[in-house]
């Protein structure tokens, strides 16, 4: 069935509109022909991670119907907007915060692993834990903040908190303090701004779809590179129209298991 606005079903408008607010609707576009292209180059290896023909078909419909919405629009009517650099600066540097602590987390999880001890022990699996919670934000920047405020109270568990010390602890907390509170205001800004851009709510919407779905394309195609160790499938479905040439993509690495 062709793709139409209409049939988003309501519960999902709201998230893909709130996404896609975020984004420019020409570095959108810019990113979904990247995306197509790579899929197929590699659209077989990556369909076995689970982005499949279906995804990219979808993909290019949603990619097409945006096309010409903005092709009919004018610049007087405002609708060709622009990605919001402050925003895709705010992730970056949450993320960029949120590798940090997790780099020392995951290296103080495996030096308590080995103490022997048992308090050690439950705080490795404690950090553990956390680092298997915030693998991942999707892009939502306040489930971004509050991986940071997670990361953040680890860091002051005890036995965490004096390996923590000599091992960047506090500078990486100030990092997560910061970061957290940028995400927040300029999430809640957006969120105020939705009420005043009604127009742009299609657009939105569509550019939220298309998001997600080279988001997901990226995600199996870091998964195919892991196992295949071809990083230029990973390469090839790099979000650098969204994020710039230095985007790690959605997924971070995987945290340690201790048993």
């Amino acid at each position: 069935m062709e793709f139409a606005i209409d049939h988003v079903p309501v519960e999902a408008r709201a998230r893909y509109t709130e996404l896609g607010r975020q984004f420019g609707c020409v570095d959108t576009l810019a990113q979904a022909k990247l995306t197509l292209l790579a899929f197929e180059r590699y659209g077989d290896q990556v369909a076995r991670h689970g982005f499949i023909q279906l995804d990219a078909d979808r993909l290019r419909e949603v990619r097409d119907l945006l096309h010409q919405m903005t092709l009919q629009a004018t610049d007087e009517d405002g609708r060709c907007k622009k990605t919001s650099q402050e925003y895709v600066q705010a992730i970056r540097g949450g993320k960029d915060a949120r590798q940090r602590a997790r780099s020392i987390l995951y290296i103080i999880a495996q030096r308590l692993a080995l103490c022997g001890d048992f308090i050690a022990a439950e705080a490795a699996r404690a950090v553990v834990a956390t680092l298997q919670q915030t693998e991942s934000s999707r892009g939502d920047p306040f489930r971004l903040a509050a991986q940071l405020d997670q990361l953040r109270a680890t860091l002051t568990i005890p036995r965490v908190d004096k390996e923590a010390e000599r091992r960047g602890g506090p500078d990486a907390a100030q990092a997560l303090v910061h970061a957290a509170e940028k995400l927040r205001a300029i999430a809640n800004r957006h969120s105020v701004e939705t009420h005043v851009r009604q127009p742009d709510n299609d657009f939105d919407l569509l550019c939220g779809m298309i998001v997600e779905l080279v988001r997901d394309a990226r995600r199996a195609a870091r998964s195919a590179a892991r196992e295949q160790n071809a990083e230029c499938i990973a390469a090839a479905f790099a979000l650098t129209k969204l994020y710039g040439p230095a985007a790690s993509g959605v997924d971070s690495e995987r945290s340690p298991t201790l048993r």
